[in-house]
């Protein structure tokens, strides 16, 4: 491992593979995850279909709630690949992806600020296997992005404040403040309070600002909002000051002050789900707490603890709580805790560092239960190699709980490929085989097998998930049962998708209207929003059967 970190490319090369093989499993194959997802991928389809790159909208809505930069990578990942608008879910997850294997990488290069090449390699490796990071690299929304521009600015600001130098450098000025720039291009403010809590608390501890002249802070403003202004000015004028009512006052303001979505959850929750969500590192980083918190003045556990626990406050007080939230402390957490394995800190007696030493099997043993019993559930087949794999993942976990007590640095890299194990059993084969979770997909494919017209419309009543949108079409028509008889009575090539509740107030409105239907298919699934079965029908009308 020496020999590796002493070679920055090796390191960075590393890093990479290991993030790529604990991100790609599950990338091109899961469905689309309702809600947010298929929100974002189904704006960008509509920019790469209008050729309008400006405005935000979802079907007739607009969109605003984030500003434009993902919807832009997106749009490139859809030109890059030649795939064109109907690109499939994978192609708008590319820049996920991307962004959490630079992810990744920046966590060793912010951690090489520190000048501790073995313990850079440590964070880096321990930041690519982590869960939360994961499922965010497999997923088409701003947050895995989000966290590339933000180490890019830590890494930066860390280089600054460890020189202590008055004099400019336009180097790591230009760094930082294009970082940030970026950063609120992706969602809006967040970089910047992630980067404002160490810059503040570092002054107030060293008694002085000045060190943060080397970032140039006047000309650098400027040039941060020579980065984002345009973008901003020419929404502003073309929604007429609607995206900033909706982005700043709805969007961030009302998350911060009420419960959004029914996404509420108590103060202490992200403590509690750190323990999964954090995952292999979050048993290494509890059992060495102590050891960092006794060394607080050490330059990257100084930086680590003023970046992590204002940030961690806020955000637990704040009442709308999603797991994302806390993603861009990570890096920090898996800094400082690379520290500590580094520095033998990590406490490996007692019944607590027993439980910690078991995570690595535990949570694989824990994912091969549950798949077993959803599919059960489900009606599925139960994912016999998926399953093999997980057991696997759990021998390899037993064998990083046996050298957690004696070398916890070998154990912590056991858990990082026990990781990578359990990812591609869980995302690249159990998930994608559950059929009941992927009704948009069966929908869609059903509703194109019903008509053999090109062009069909399609309409749901009782099934409004934005995936359907996604999959179906941009004017796919989300309506009640009523809604969608007087849909399809309205033109040839159509097709409505009722679910069985619905179905009695359609078949009322179609025997008014006088028109005769057929039942061309029925699709049958669990909805992962609202957690139930539904039951869809397929119908046409009769003089559009094949």
């Amino acid at each position: 491992m020496d020999r590796i970190a002493g070679s920055s490319s090796a390191s960075l090369a590393l890093i990479a593979v290991v993030a790529l093989l604990s991100f790609l499993p599950g990338l091109a194959t899961l469905p689309p995850v309702d809600r947010d997802e298929p929100r974002f991928a189904q704006a960008t389809h509509q920019m790469v279909e209008t050729g309008n790159y400006l405005d935000i909208r979802l079907q007739e809505e607009t969109r605003y709630k984030k500003p434009i930069g993902i919807y832009w990578l997106q749009s490139v990942a859809v030109w890059a690949t030649g795939t064109g608008p109907d690109a499939p879910i994978g192609v708008y997850r590319l820049p996920s992806m991307i962004g959490a294997i630079l992810a990744a990488c920046l966590t060793w290069w912010l951690a090489m600020a520190f000048g501790r090449p073995r313990v850079a390699l440590l964070a880096g490796l321990l930041m690519a296997s982590t869960v939360l990071l994961g499922v965010e690299a497999r997923l088409a929304k701003t947050d895995a992005v989000l966290l590339a521009t933000i180490l890019v600015a830590h890494g930066a600001l860390a280089r600054a404040w460890l020189s202590q130098s008055t004099e400019r450098n336009l180097r790591l000025a230009a760094i930082f403040w294009t970082a940030l720039g970026a950063s609120i291009l992706i969602k809006g403010p967040v970089g910047l309070a992630a980067v404002a809590c160490p810059l503040i608390l570092l002054s107030l501890v060293g008694g002085s600002f000045r060190w943060f002249k080397q970032l140039a802070p006047l000309p650098g403003l400027i040039w941060m909002v020579v980065v984002v202004a345009p973008w901003f000015v020419a929404i502003g004028i073309a929604s007429k000051g609607a995206f900033f009512q909706e982005a700043v006052g709805k969007d961030l303001i009302g998350k911060v002050v009420s419960v959004q979505e029914s996404h509420g959850a108590p103060p202490g929750a992200y403590l509690l789900l750190m323990f999964f969500t954090f995952w292999p590192a979050a048993a290494y980083f509890t059992a060495g707490i102590s050891w960092i918190m006794d060394r607080f003045r050490q330059p990257a556990i100084l930086y680590a603890v003023v970046s992590v626990v204002p940030f961690w406050l806020a955000v637990e007080a704040t009442p709308t709580k999603l797991p994302h939230y806390v993603l861009p402390l990570y890096p920090l957490m898996a800094l400082a805790t690379a520290a500590a394995l580094d520095g033998g800190g990590v406490r490996t007696s007692g019944w607590f560092a027993r439980f910690a030493a078991s995570g690595a099997a535990l949570f694989p043993f824990a994912f091969a239960i549950v798949a077993a019993v959803v599919a059960v559930l489900l009606g599925e087949p139960i994912p016999v190699v998926g399953i093999l794999v997980q057991l696997v993942a759990v021998l390899v976990g037993l064998v990083s709980g046996k050298l957690f007590t004696l070398s916890p640095i070998s154990s912590s890299i056991v858990a990082v490929l026990s990781a990578m194990i359990t990812y591609l059993g869980i995302f690249g084969m159990v998930l994608p085989g559950y059929q009941q979770t992927r009704i948009s997909e069966n929908l869609a494919r059903a509703g194109h097998e019903a008509l053999s017209c090109t062009g069909p419309r399609f309409a749901s009543a009782g099934y409004a998930e934005p995936s359907l949108v996604l999959l179906a079409g941009t004017d796919t028509l989300l309506t009640d049962g009523s809604g969608a008889a007087n849909f399809l009575a309205g033109g040839d090539c159509r097709a409505a998708f009722v679910e069985s509740r619905q179905l009695q107030s359609f078949k009322e409105r179609a025997e008014d209207l006088g028109m005769m239907v057929d039942e061309a298919g029925r699709v049958h699934g669990y909805a992962l929003n609202g957690g139930r079965m539904l039951d869809l029908h397929v119908l046409v009308s009769r003089s559009a059967t094949p």
